[in-house]
């Protein structure tokens, strides 16, 4: 099951004084929940959109900007790879892209070497899903990978919506999708700053106008090469389809997937070469020919502890930051002891911060 969050893209990179410290409180974070909860339960509920909104702000991130994914990521990478029972492979840019080989010093650090092909795939796909499928006109730019020891894993990646200068960030739950086919309803939350309409592939509505492509592209290939309307009007609907009409390249593109014959939708996914736009107007044309209607959704809380980097709600206070990152640290020793101690040492700091709540508040 997959979560779509949309923010503000904000440029620059985390303060010096602050990453560090980001570093150190993830880390306290982390192992609690690890130890109270488990790995696989920790790398669930990074793909909660909600769950990783909450842990950014508590870290001290800004509540709202696209460096809510990329650092609190990075933090946690730093944190937590090597010395825990959790691997996070990629990240921004070239971090991104080196995916495959981070995945697979993770598995040897873990001894889970057979997982290679799997996760891999999985790594590649989930991304090929977001880009191709949901929204109309994203570039991802920072793609992870987290899995745990136990076999486990979530994808948190985060694309450039071009039209509109906003992150969008995607979050995939391996526990929670259907494994034979990762197309399919993968949107489950979404926490957005605006409203859109979008022909969503992976929305269930669309599983016949994608089993039909598939169908068009094994058996009707010239009705779909032969299709040149630029404008179409769907009756039932009342609106006007444009840009439904194939380039050369899409055109070379679907003949070389009507040579493969794909057995399904994610087969004909994975095939090089055939991205969003080709994938959408397939999809488009197949409902034409099929005579199928096209359904359009719209794919679309926060806690704080020590503050935010742009001084929203409050400016952090570093003395205050370092406080509770030694008390995290009394919380990690405590959870050594037994139920009870940690309880006490739990609700102990739970008491400290909503004291600090209301002083922020109070200012």
């Amino acid at each position: 099951m997959q979560s779509v969050s949309v923010l503000p893209l904000h440029g620059g990179r985390a303060p010096k004084w602050l990453f560090p410290r980001m570093v150190k409180l993830s880390k306290l974070i982390s192992e609690v929940v690890i130890r109270e909860y488990g790995e696989s339960e920790f790398v669930s509920r990074l793909s909660n959109p909600y769950w990783f909104q909450a842990l950014s702000c508590a870290i001290g991130y800004d509540w709202h900007s696209s460096g809510t994914t990329t650092v609190t990521m990075g933090a946690l990478k730093e944190a937590l790879n090597n010395n825990s029972g959790v691997f996070i492979a990629g990240g921004k840019g070239k971090q991104g892209t080196s995916t495959p080989e981070q995945i697979m010093q993770g598995l040897k650090y873990f001894s889970m070497e057979s997982k290679a092909d799997e996760y891999v795939r999985m790594s590649r796909m989930s991304a090929k899903i977001d880009s191709a499928l949901v929204y109309d006109d994203i570039g991802i730019y920072h793609h992870t990978f987290v899995f745990s020891d136990k076999g486990d894993w979530c994808v948190v990646q985060q694309a450039m919506q071009n039209s509109t200068d906003n992150a969008i960030r995607f979050q995939i739950d391996s526990r929670k999708i259907d494994h034979s086919d990762m197309t399919k309803e993968t949107n489950s939350a979404v926490g957005a700053s605006s409203s859109s309409q979008t022909l969503d592939l992976t929305f269930n509505d669309n599983t016949c106008i994608k089993n039909d492509s598939v169908a068009a592209v094994n058996e009707d290939i010239n009705a779909i090469l032969n299709f040149n309307a630029k404008v179409y009007r769907l009756p039932s609907r009342h609106e006007i389809l444009e840009n439904v009409d194939l380039s050369k390249r899409a055109r070379d593109t679907l003949k070389y997937a009507n040579e493969m014959q794909p057995e399904g939708y994610e087969e004909l996914l994975s095939i090089k070469g055939l991205g969003r736009k080709t994938l959408k107007s397939l999809a488009l044309i197949s409902s034409l020919i099929y005579d199928k209607e096209v359904s359009y959704r719209d794919p679309v809380m926060y806690s704080y502890n020590v503050g935010g980097k742009d001084g929203i709600p409050y400016p952090i206070n570093l003395r205050e930051y370092d406080d509770v990152i030694a008390k995290m640290s009394e919380i990690v020793r405590a959870s050594e002891m037994n139920d009870n101690e940690s309880s006490k040492a739990l609700t102990g700091l739970s008491t400290d911060l909503a004291r600090q709540y209301r002083l922020a508040d109070a200012k």
